[in-house]
């Protein structure tokens, strides 16, 4: 069953199409997980402490995820396409609470590490520039949006969207240009 069949279920007042719509999103929160695992293994290589750190952060991040998007209001979605930015803006709000947490706990004792006030400031500096990026270029930003936080792949993303392979790799390539620039 597609996912547009089972939202579509959901609205008409099928509760098991609500069960459905939750299984999927944990589903595909597991999946992206699991990508993030196998970027981090490439990334980290055979520091088994790092990778391990990486898993807990994952697996924490997919029911924090989990649990935001059952409370969420989800009565406005229609397709497969919002959801998935739904799921896009909730990992993001997670991701930036979670490094606002850590900044805070390192500041209780005044030992505030100067690269987490950075990759703090960087977050929130990349969260601002988003949402300009989605006032001017709104499907550029949604491109950008299921690719890096959604975890779709570009053939995904423009079957969701409706046009071609070679437009949503221009997409991403003027977005994170753009980004990059206002960063």
């Amino acid at each position: 069953m597609q996912l547009t069949d089972i939202i579509v279920r959901w609205h008409n007042g099928d509760k098991q199409a609500e069960g459905l719509l939750f299984h999927y999103a944990y589903e595909q929160l597991k999946s992206i997980a699991h990508k993030e695992r196998v970027r981090a293994l490439d990334k980290f290589g055979d520091n088994a402490e790092h990778h391990e750190q990486e898993v807990n952060n994952t697996t924490a991040l997919i029911h924090d995820a989990y649990v935001k998007l059952s409370q969420h209001d989800v009565s406005y979605l229609q397709n497969r396409k919002q959801f998935f930015l739904l799921v896009s803006k909730v990992v993001r709000q997670i991701l930036i609470d979670q490094s606002r947490k850590r900044l805070a706990q390192k500041r209780q004792p005044t030992t505030a590490t100067t690269r987490d006030q950075q990759n703090f400031d960087q977050l929130m500096s990349f969260d601002s520039a988003l949402g300009e990026l989605k006032k001017r270029f709104p499907r550029q930003s949604e491109v950008l949006q299921l690719r890096y936080f959604a975890g779709l792949k570009n053939k995904e993303i423009s079957d969701m969207l409706q046009c071609s392979p070679s437009l949503i790799e221009k997409d991403l390539k003027f977005s994170r240009s753009w980004m990059q620039s206002q960063i």
